[in-house]
């Protein structure tokens, strides 16, 4: 005990002391809890952010995919089409020698002597074997003989009236046309009925 305090003062400054310092305590939990609100508002807020931007992220890659995927698809179709169709000039630059060889075969008269007979045997020979060669690549003659004219496949240079032929109907092949696989090379010049 201190001089000039009783006991009842030491015990109300005890009280004093003991209230200050539960209010003390208080301000200090209501200020944690304050800090604490904070702390969880603002983990909040950045969790919501990283989520967005995840989804942002999600959605870009799955554009990535998608754009990747068609662009394989794109290159598988362009490489097809060059193995497909990548020898079509240098089989539109045979064809011509081609035409040469039926017209060599078109010109040997049918009383030629056997020589020339033999000559032309060889020459169909040729023929065969190259046609054959330049099938392996899927290069087909277009039929027309006897056809129905279809203007995606034959060019017509002439007309004429036949009463032996139907109307619209292919007579005579001027010159051959060729198939690519399922592409036209060359029309057939044909000469059709006029019906």
């Amino acid at each position: 005990m201190t001089k000039g305090k009783t006991k009842v003062d030491e015990l109300r400054d005890a009280l004093k002391k003991k209230g200050a310092a539960k209010e003390h305590v208080k301000v200090q939990k209501t200020d944690k809890s304050k800090g604490a609100e904070t702390q969880s508002s603002e983990f909040e807020k950045q969790m919501r952010a990283a989520e967005e931007d995840a989804k942002q992220h999600y959605d870009k890659l799955l554009k990535v995919m998608a754009e990747f995927e068609n662009f394989k698809k794109r290159m598988a179709k362009e490489k097809d089409g060059l193995v497909r169709f990548g020898n079509d000039r240098l089989l539109a630059d045979l064809l011509p020698s081609l035409d040469d060889l039926d017209r060599v075969l078109d010109h040997v008269p049918p009383d030629a002597g056997s020589d020339v007979k033999k000559f032309a045997e060889g020459v169909e020979l040729v023929r065969k074997s190259l046609l054959a060669t330049l099938g392996k690549y899927n290069l087909k003659e277009v039929p027309a003989i006897g056809q129905v004219f279809d203007p995606s496949m034959h060019e017509a240079i002439g007309m004429v009236e036949s009463e032996e032929h139907g109307p619209n109907e292919v007579i005579e092949v001027h010159r051959k046309g060729y198939w690519l696989a399922d592409r036209l090379l060359r029309p057939t010049m044909v000469t059709v009925c006029k019906g």
